[in-house]
């Protein structure tokens, strides 16, 4: 089947996509000239944006503190007991995590960030670490002992 018969075949139905009649001005024997102007025309003439260095700095920090948070509060919610004015320690911790997430929300400087999200990561392993040895020791303490017998409610 020659061009010219395609062009028939599928002339209406892309005017349908389209809303034109299908005209090509490609060539199938086109010379380099050809393909050059081609290109030229079909390439986006925009002056091109400056490539900022920190972006990829800024997703990388932001995606951290996300997930530092996330973890902050998946640590705290096995903080299921009251301190002494009554308030669970869970909410106390999530509200003093907040308040710290806040206070350094506009920080610019990235070594100063880096520096608040290791920390911040090494504080969290901490207290999950002192929160799974508490966690065994009190229950260490309540398991009946061998030979006792001791009810177990």
């Amino acid at each position: 089947m020659s061009l010219g018969k395609l062009r028939h075949v599928f002339a209406p139905r892309m005017r349908g996509i389209l809303g034109a009649r299908f005209e090509s001005s490609i060539k199938f024997d086109a010379s380099q000239d050809d393909v050059a102007e081609i290109i030229d025309r079909t390439l986006d003439k925009r002056p091109q944006k400056k490539v900022d260095d920190s972006h990829p700095q800024v997703l990388t920090t932001r995606r951290e503190a996300l997930s530092l948070y996330r973890e902050i509060m998946r640590i705290t919610a096995l903080f299921d007991w009251p301190n002494e004015t009554g308030r669970l320690w869970r909410d106390v911790l999530r509200e003093s995590a907040r308040k710290e997430f806040e206070a350094s929300r506009f920080e610019r400087d990235p070594e100063t960030v880096t520096r608040m999200l290791v920390v911040g990561r090494d504080a969290v392993h901490q207290v999950a670490e002192r929160f799974v040895k508490k966690r065994e020791d009190v229950i260490k303490k309540t398991a009946p002992q061998p030979g006792s017998s001791r009810p177990l409610f």
